[in-house]
């Protein structure tokens, strides 16, 4: 109205008007959801490890956490950390190959101790990707830290130009010292690579064994079969006793002093000695006990060292990622008294071409008594 104040009208909105716009608002927040959905759905990383189901299934070596597992190792990483940095003197202006250098832990310890150029060989192509991307994060690009995706059994010639080394560093063993198989890689490389006074880190290996009572284990992972949830398993005995158990025991549960069964003198040893192996064993028991289990475990040595390194994996032993390797008896089960002598041999050989795979052979009988076969 002219000449009068303009009226502002303020209108409180009604249910209808705010219910209104809660529908519009949860339309809204309906479409960003989905679109969010769609665009998280859609929004794949690239994935870095490209092996398939089977060869995870056959390769655990292919997973990332059996190498998590092995830089927290304390007692085995810490022994090549003091090797290599101990003798740094070794490694200056060397030429160091790492083989089945995983993620390259040891070649980095050896390019920081001074090595003027190290050859990482590691033949999963995730791995050495990987240790690549390690390697010049830390400073070392491929003119001193080189990954070959390759084995040292079908690589042609060191890049380079490169015909010898100076050093071979290698984290090769596994369970049962020879599980992985990989020491056959090594000795492929030392015999193809390594100059005449080269060395070896480490340069011998022992695998050791005792005769191990573990009743209560035996019943809870093999007397299990007998009444599974009211039915009898027993059918799966013979296959549960004809897998390795891999775990930590205790000095105490062992009826027997350890005896070496293999020592490996990295120089001059053959693949041989590990994969067509037999070896006897004479044991006294200490005590009286059932004999449940043969167990093993392994000593690493660094020779070229000016002071002795070295670590084990047994029970008596700080734990490592390795554990201990026991195979258990199937059947009745031998008891001893103190002063009795358990006599057997033990065998290994590689089943198959598969890398990892083994097969072993033990017997084992009570004084002069007649020997049982697992």
């Amino acid at each position: 109205m002219a000449g009068s104040d303009a009226q502002v009208i303020r209108r409180r909105p009604s249910s209808v008007d705010s219910a209104s716009r809660a529908r519009s608002a949860d339309a809204r927040s309906d479409a960003r959801s989905a679109s969010e959905k769609e665009d998280f759905v859609n929004d794949w990383q690239e994935m870095t490890l490209t092996a398939s189901s089977a060869d995870y299934y056959f390769n655990s070596y292919n997973h990332y956490g059996v190498h998590e597992d092995m830089l927290k190792d304390v007692v085995t990483t810490s022994a090549f950390q003091k090797a290599i940095k101990q003798n740094a003197h070794l490694f200056r202006g060397a030429v160091v190959l790492d083989v089945c250098a995983g993620l390259g832990l040891n070649s980095l310890l050896a390019a920081q101790a001074g090595a003027k150029r190290v050859i990482a060989l590691e033949s999963q192509p995730e791995l050495a990707a990987m240790g690549r991307r390690v390697a010049e994060r830390n400073g070392f690009g491929p003119e001193v830290v080189e990954f070959v995706c390759d084995s040292a059994s079908t690589l042609q010639e060191l890049p380079g130009g490169l015909k010898q080394v100076d050093i071979i560093v290698s984290t090769w063993m596994g369970y049962f010292l020879m599980y992985e198989a990989r020491l056959g890689d090594v000795l492929t490389a030392r015999d193809r690579w390594l100059k005449p006074d080269g060395l070896l880190f480490p340069s011998r290996a022992k695998l050791h064994m005792a005769i191990l009572e573990d009743a209560p284990y035996r019943e809870r992972h093999f007397g299990f079969f007998d009444n599974v949830w009211g039915f009898d398993f027993s059918a799966m005995k013979a296959a549960a006793h004809s897998e390795p158990v891999v775990d930590a025991f205790e000095q105490a549960q062992l009826l027997t002093p350890s005896t070496c069964i293999v020592d490996l003198d990295l120089h001059h040893c053959q693949a041989s000695d590990c994969f067509e192996m037999a070896s006897s064993f004479q044991l006294p028991a200490k005590r009286e006990g059932k004999v449940h289990a043969a167990l093993f475990w392994s000593e690493i040595r660094f020779g070229a060292c000016h002071k002795p390194i070295f670590f084990a994996t047994g029970p008596e032993s700080m734990p490592t990622c390795w554990k201990q390797t026991a195979f258990f008896f199937s059947g009745a089960h031998l008891s001893v008294r103190a002063g009795d002598t358990l006599r057997g041999m033990v065998a290994v050989r590689k089943g198959s071409e598969e890398r990892r795979q083994l097969d072993i052979k033990i017997s084992y009988g009570v004084n002069t008594g007649k020997q049982q076969v697992r």
